[in-house]
């Protein structure tokens, strides 16, 4: 649900200025292949880690100008994106896992780490990256909520051409929402990578679609100018909900993946009636 959430989250701004990113499972696999190939090559984790945000900007930026200076349609510029990362991910890696053992164990030890809580004699432990994805949906909404650049979001989406003519840097900001959902991106991909102790190119498989369906789900409309982040936290919350569900009672797997397809029509298909009520 964590890496989940934090993925959400980039969707839902992107999903705000009229975008789509069905690159963000790719990029995170060769994001997590970049900063675990540099660290089996001794190369300092700081490096390392850095290199997989440039590798993960990079494709943003890649994915905006060609949004915005391109005018190709989203959907296809980041449906592109999606294969391409993906096979560079596969192909430097050839489908192995990518170990890093000479890493320091701090960093390894950085996505697994819980705090632990005594309730009643019994010990619970309390994920770190749960803490650090609820901290980003709570500064995120505020963000959104009070800080003007980031409310510049909801007006390119509601109207480019009115936000251009009131003055509004519109290719800056829509640019500016690509890049936004890569960092995002970035973080899940280091926090998979410290957690899993590897680099795999079948990170995020699926994840440009759950994502999408949570930030739907939430209030974001593919139309623009709505989302929520907080919606979007209650809708990955509720498909993890589902995926518990399946667990719990030893039902198919395969249905699982079939669960969040169906979310996904209905979220659309309401955000479509919704949408032509609005501009009736």
């Amino acid at each position: 649900m964590s890496y989940d959430l934090l993925v959400a989250i980039g969707m839902t701004i992107v999903l705000i200025v009229r975008g789509i990113d069905l690159s963000v499972g790719s990029v995170m696999a060769l994001s997590s292949v970049t900063m675990a190939l540099l660290m089996r090559g001794d190369v300092p984790v700081l490096l390392a880690l850095a290199a997989g945000l440039i590798v993960a900007l990079f494709c943003g930026l890649v994915n905006g100008l060609l949004v915005v200076k391109g005018g190709i349609l989203p959907f296809l510029v980041t449906l592109g994106m999606m294969s391409v990362a993906r096979g560079l991910a596969t192909v430097v890696t050839t489908g192995q896992y990518i170990s890093f053992p000479s890493a320091p164990p701090w960093f390894s030890q950085f996505g697994r780490f819980e705090f632990r809580i005594e309730i009643g004699g019994t010990s619970y432990g309390l994920p770190l990256i749960l803490l650090i994805g609820l901290a980003f949906v709570a500064i995120t909404s505020l963000l959104l909520a009070y800080w003007t650049p980031f409310r510049s979001f909801f007006f390119v989406g509601e109207s480019p051409e009115a936000a251009r003519l009131s003055g509004m840097n519109v290719d800056r900001i829509m640019i500016t929402a690509y890049l936004l959902s890569a960092l995002f991106v970035w973080f899940t991909a280091l926090l998979l990578t410290s957690a899993n102790k590897i680099g795999y190119a079948n990170y995020g498989i699926g994840a440009e679609l759950r994502a999408l369906a949570a930030a739907v789900v939430g209030g974001a409309s593919l139309a623009g100018g709505a989302g929520s982040i907080f919606g979007a936290f209650l809708g990955v919350l509720m498909l993890a909900l589902i995926g518990n569900g399946f667990v719990m009672l030893n039902g198919n797997p395969n249905w699982q993946q079939a669960s969040v397809g169906v979310v996904l029509i209905a979220a659309v298909g309401i955000d479509a009636l919704r949408t032509y009520r609005d501009r009736r």
